[in-house]
């Protein structure tokens, strides 16, 4: 879906903001979500929503990928609170969803295994999603893009929250600063509340106006354009 979101690649959005830090001296790591930034999952999960729902005797409200794309919240609990799953069900469909994740059918964006092996060689690069961290491992290595990033954060806790995650990571990593990329308005603020930079994807797992209303310092329609984005923001 990289390039139909009508936002042109690498649009300054976040007006007013510091766009670099002096000499790119804090700017020491690149933070990516994966689901709708690096692999192209929307089918994949609309998928696991139709089966849990079968499942569960639910109803789903969304049939089509641009129809997830203005419903999805990516504080995910809530879309299955609002299909009417209850705790005890939700912790019983993220058992299930294990199971039925399969990422192989999830390709990459165009682009992006270039873009990470280049970034890789310049910057810690590292992933911080809500994916559980084994099965994004997997897809990495897959691909041939094992062994190139310095970290993955994965959603091993079950939970969406990913300020503290974002956290984690820089600590982990020894950065005092970066840029965070992703492709909803939690992953811009959660950046955001770390002192990063942001960069929004308009090609992922939600509609190009609900990010750019997150204001990050740049919007990217295309993944082919990202890597230069990001490049700006970090001074080189």
């Amino acid at each position: 879906m990289a390039g139909e979101c009508g936002v042109p690649g690498g649009v300054p959005a976040g007006q007013g903001r510091t766009l670099q830090v002096e000499n790119g001296a804090a700017m020491n790591a690149i933070l990516l979500d994966w689901d709708g930034v690096l692999v192209d999952s929307i089918e994949l999960y609309l998928d696991l929503y139709r089966q849990a729902c079968r499942r569960w005797g639910k109803t789903l409200p969304i049939a089509t990928a641009d129809e997830f794309r203005e419903w999805y919240n990516p504080q995910w609990e809530q879309n299955y609170y609002q299909m009417g799953f209850t705790p005890e069900e939700l912790r019983e469909v993220m058992a299930f969803s294990q199971g039925h994740l399969d990422y192989s059918r999830a390709r990459f964006y165009p682009g992006i295994p270039k873009m990470l092996r280049s970034l890789g060689r310049d910057f810690q690069v590292a992933i911080v999603s809500t994916t559980p961290s084994a099965l994004i491992r997997n897809r990495l290595e897959a691909g041939g893009l094992g062994g190139i990033l310095a970290g993955i954060t994965g959603g091993d806790d079950s939970k969406s929250e990913k300020v503290e995650k974002i956290r984690r990571t820089l600590a982990g990593l020894g950065a005092s600063g970066g840029v965070m990329v992703g492709d909803t308005p939690l992953d811009v603020t959660s950046g955001e509340a770390n002192g990063l930079l942001t960069v929004g994807v308009t090609y992922g797992w939600c509609a190009p106006q609900r990010v750019q209303q997150a204001a990050p310092e740049r919007l990217v329609g295309s993944s082919l354009d990202l890597e230069a984005a990001i490049r700006d923001l970090m001074g080189r």
